[in-house]
């Protein structure tokens, strides 16, 4: 059995890295379209994880099953919630969406209720994510649900924005539940899968031409992007995922907005208000209360039971 520490490293390592996204995009969505900043990062997470892989001297699967996984994760993990929050976005404030995404803790729970048995809800985990997500109000302000809107353009990129962190939820669990490969396998086979859908996504929207207008800092800003906060993030989620579960991995969405607004302030000078360590102290709280405090020292991988037909097993 892993070191007791080892999931809680992992959790904060994999906070760093797609906290440190918001920023990335930042950069390279100056001189590079959105659409192309999406397939960039899954091309660029592609180069990276593929040739580790083979450095390992593991081979990617022939099988279609392994590669109607590796689609199923792409599409539901990057693809399509990229693509709603990106279109919400437009429609809607930053911190808005950033509590709109914080949903995704929750609507995890609710899934892996019926799909994980090993991850049921109970009262003291239901109220631990309850308080994250209040502490996550704090952080992003409350003032922002005074966007919130019944209707129009708006209203509809709200529900992207929520479609997107259903999506999360779902990659969660479908992670937690896809067969049983090698790691780099794994990350690698979903992140190829992605590039190539993204590939053909970002073309049809958006002449390949477009590129050659971008700057460097965009391109080095695309590259810190793909390589840090989607490939190693993927190695990252993909191992936490079978160490800790679905729903202790999406507690990184109450703590991913803290991580971005204090990299936003050591990086760009914006504003850091206190509210924002007020708030996370109420999500630490809130994960504690999730997690058991005994858990907190001494719990590490969460046992496992054959899963529900409505899925199929995972491979031993």
């Amino acid at each position: 059995m892993p070191f007791p520490s080892t999931r809680w490293f992992l959790l904060l390592l994999l906070v760093a890295l797609w906290g440190s996204a918001f920023a990335f995009a930042k950069i390279a969505v100056e001189s590079i379209a959105p659409e192309w900043t999406m397939a960039g990062r899954l091309i660029a997470a592609a180069l990276l994880l593929l040739p580790l892989t083979l450095l390992f001297r593991d081979s990617l699967p022939r099988d279609m099953k392994a590669w109607s996984w590796f689609a199923l994760l792409a599409l539901v993990g990057n693809i399509a919630p990229f693509f709603a929050i990106g279109w919400g976005q437009q429609h809607v404030s930053s911190a808005l969406a950033g509590i709109l995404v914080g949903f995704t803790p929750i609507v995890t729970l609710a899934i892996a209720h019926f799909f994980l048995e090993e991850e049921r809800i109970t009262p003291r985990r239901a109220l631990g994510f309850l308080i994250g997500f209040a502490g996550l109000l704090i952080v992003l302000g409350p003032a922002a649900l005074k966007d919130l809107s019944v209707g129009g353009e708006r209203l509809l990129g709200q529900l992207a924005v929520l479609a997107g962190a259903c999506f999360f939820a779902a990659n969660n669990v479908l992670a937690r539940r896809a067969p049983e490969m090698p790691l780099l396998v794994k990350s690698s086979g979903v992140m190829l899968a992605g590039a190539l859908a993204g590939l053909v996504a970002a073309s049809a929207l958006t002449p390949p031409s477009s590129l050659a207008d971008a700057s460097t800092t965009a391109l080095l800003g695309l590259a810190g992007l793909g390589l840090f906060s989607t490939g190693l993030a993927a190695i990252i989620f993909f191992r936490l995922i079978d160490m800790a579960g679905a729903t202790f991995v999406s507690l990184t969405n109450y703590l991913v907005p803290v991580f971005a607004a204090i990299a936003g302030y050591l990086i760009f000078g914006e504003e850091l208000k206190l509210r924002v360590l007020g708030g996370l102290a109420l999500i630490l709280a809130g994960i504690a209360a999730s997690e058991g405090w005994l858990n907190l020292i001494r719990k590490e991988t969460p046992p496992r039971h054959s899963p529900p037909s409505a899925l199929p097993p995972r491979q031993r």
